[in-house]
């Protein structure tokens, strides 16, 4: 049977493509400055297209309006998009095409499992749902992670090592029916031709699934680069979980000059009073992913349950 996405890519003509992906579940912070400022960059390095996909797959947790408080906010900063503003909850129909795909061809099966049940099974192993064949109606959609990924070779990090836990069967629907991040973004993602993926480096355990669904579907994978995280007093990461403080967008310079120096590039005092315009034309010229230090120890796990 033919994959979902034989005629489905775009730019195919684009060496390289981008994105910077947030979920709408408030305005962005400091930490998402730095992941939306590195994977723009890289994509003005490489003269290529950075594309804005808003993730509203999951509307307990979104904010009325937090979508336009983003947009506003990148625009403030001068990291504008190359093509139209992508919604996750207009690709409702190809995650289901994907789903329907994979039940077909026995990737998947129905989960009845409560969090803490899945936790608790032992690792790397599927727990006894695999082997029934429960209706669907209450039912979390798991994949059978038989093409478990173990390592990948980060542009930042290097060589990274899973631990045992991203080789565990994952969940592609909620039992809410929603569709889980891991489905979605790498549906969004085949579709959209995205050749390099800038991001934080709590997604990064999330890697190992999506990479298993790329060997599912016979699609190429995007390049990995994983950035430093910004880390508050506490010692936590910022996060809108964490209620870290919205960006001044009037302050967009201080800003800029912040997130740069978490990327491992200092801007020098003679851009003190710079426009944003000189700031990022400055960061597109030296920065690169060499800067970038290993802040790899604040790892958070993105799985649904």
């Amino acid at each position: 049977m033919t994959t979902p996405f034989d005629t489905r890519r775009l730019h195919q003509d684009t060496c390289y493509v981008g994105r910077f992906a947030p979920s709408p579940s408030g305005p962005l912070h400091l930490g998402s400055l730095v992941a939306a400022l590195g994977s723009y960059l890289r994509a003005r390095q490489m003269n290529g297209k950075w594309l804005l996909r808003i993730e509203d797959i999951d509307p307990p947790r979104e904010q009325a309006g937090a979508d336009e408080l983003i947009k506003e906010a990148l625009i403030a900063h001068g990291l504008l998009w190359d093509e139209a503003v992508i919604y996750q909850r207009n690709s409702y129909e190809r995650y289901e095409q994907a789903l329907t795909w994979l039940r077909a061809n026995g990737h998947c099966y129905f989960c009845q499992c409560t969090r803490k049940q899945r936790l608790a099974n032992p690792k790397g192993q599927s727990c006894a749902c695999a082997q029934l064949a429960l209706n669907p109606q209450g039912c979390a959609t798991v994949l059978r992670n038989t093409d478990a990924v173990h390592e990948i070779d980060d542009l930042a990090l290097g060589r990274v090592s899973f631990d045992e836990q991203c080789t565990d069967d994952f969940i592609l629907r909620r039992k809410d029916g929603l569709y889980a991040y891991q489905l979605a973004v790498v549906i969004d993602d085949i579709d959209s031709g995205v050749t390099e993926v800038v991001r934080g480096a709590d997604i990064l355990p999330a890697t190992a699934y999506q990479l298993a669904l790329y060997n599912l579907f016979k699609q190429p994978a995007p390049a990995y680069v994983h950035l430093p995280l910004v880390m508050g007093d506490n010692g936590q990461k910022l996060s809108k979980q964490n209620h870290a403080p919205a960006l001044n967008n009037e302050h967009a310079t201080d800003n800029l000059c912040a997130a740069l120096e978490t990327l491992g590039l200092r801007v020098p005092s003679y851009l003190n009073n710079a426009l944003v315009p000189d700031i990022l034309d400055f960061a597109v010229h030296n920065w690169s992913v060499a800067l970038i230090a290993d802040n790899g120890h604040a790892f958070d796990n993105r799985i649904d349950a």
